[in-house]
């Protein structure tokens, strides 16, 4: 399995960092490379990307939803993959540590594809992160500008 760490540290609590990132219909709002997320049943999600002129979809299923700290999950159907955000408080606000694993559906297509393929995911879970810290941060900075005058 081909895998992806990331750290990034964001200044909001834990808490609210962790309220943004289980809302996970709204990743597709990140990046233009997931083309939707679906809610399909309690706690599981249906993805549809599109990839280098090739569309991929899987569903995924949360695993473990602890607040403030772990949100995990594991696909159920179609490209295999699992992965985590892990949360923990800093001086700053929170430290934001992504880790997943994948798996292209067969071997051919993942020989093809892994050079384009591992690349765009990379930027798909930066573009993610970068998305809920600038989220997060430019909310805290307009509620503090708020209350000064």
């Amino acid at each position: 399995m081909l895998s992806i760490r990331e750290t990034i540290e964001i200044k909001a609590s834990p808490e609210t960092v962790f309220d943004l990132i289980v809302r996970v219909e709204d990743f597709s709002l990140y990046t233009g490379i997931i083309s939707e997320i679906k809610a399909i049943a309690a706690d599981t999600y249906r993805w549809r990307v599109r990839v280098g002129g090739i569309s991929l979809d899987w569903d995924t299923v949360v695993t473990e939803c602890v607040r403030p700290s772990t949100f995990a999950w594991r696909s159920i159907r179609g490209v295999i993959n699992s992965g985590s955000y892990h949360l923990a408080p800093s001086p700053v606000g929170t430290v934001v540590s992504f880790m997943m694993e994948y798996r292209l559906p067969n071997r051919l297509l993942e020989m093809a594809l892994t050079p384009l393929v591992d690349p765009l995911i990379r930027k798909v879970s930066s573009e993610i992160l970068a998305a809920v810290k600038e989220r997060l941060e430019a909310k805290a900075t307009d509620s503090r500008g708020m209350g000064e005058g």
